[in-house]
């Protein structure tokens, strides 16, 4: 976790909302550059054996990035804010398995902290989600969860070290969904519209 993720609240951005963003999909990040559109998925800057482009990185475990050369890189180097508004996680009920969507409450634009490289082969910019254990309201679906982070993140790698002790979502709320979003393709507000009486989602 996370596979998917949201950017609904676009107020003052110049962007199109965003329900469900998945893997490998152009997604709005910002930088120093500003506001731009990257791959989910980061690539290795460099040229692959044989010109491979080499496995795609969709996450970066707060715990292996000292010890993975492009990420440690990247950390010191290319940070990046992945604008977003909540991500999905799936629990198994039954044979089933429900989707929710963990957000804050009231909903609001914030950001994941990002990883990013521009491969030599053809500038395609990619970038990476920061995740941690999971923790606060994604706590119950287990695995990991992206980091939260603020503006300094992108001020100094130091400032970018000491964001990375990933605190709890704190007034998050997961709102069971409809498994309409399960489908890559689709991309509607029907992805976040909570089941039944929206006041019945989990606060944590």
């Amino acid at each position: 976790m996370p596979e998917r993720y949201t950017l609904s609240s676009v107020d003052g951005l110049a962007l199109a909302a965003r329900y469900n963003i998945a893997r490998g999909r152009d997604a709005p990040i910002s930088d120093a550059a500003g506001v731009r559109t990257a791959r989910w998925g980061m690539l290795a800057p460099w040229r692959g054996h044989g010109g491979k482009r080499g496995a795609n990185i969709y996450e970066a475990p707060v715990e292996a990035i000292a010890a993975t050369p492009i990420l440690r890189d990247a950390l010191r180097k290319r940070r990046c804010l992945v604008l977003a508004d909540g991500f999905f996680g799936w629990r198994k009920i039954g044979k089933a398995s429900q989707p929710y969507w963990i957000h804050p409450a009231p909903v609001r634009r914030l950001a994941f902290a990002g990883l990013c490289a521009t491969h030599k082969d053809d500038d395609v910019l990619s970038f990476a989600i920061v995740v941690a254990p999971a923790a606060g309201a994604a706590a119950p679906f287990g695995g990991t969860m992206p980091v939260v982070v603020g503006d300094d993140w992108l001020a100094s790698a130091e400032a970018a070290e000491r964001a990375l002790a990933a605190p709890a979502l704190d007034g998050w709320r997961a709102d069971a969904v409809s498994t309409h979003v399960n489908a890559e393709d689709h991309d509607d507000p029907q992805c976040i519209a909570p089941l039944g009486n929206p006041a019945q989602g989990e606060l944590f």
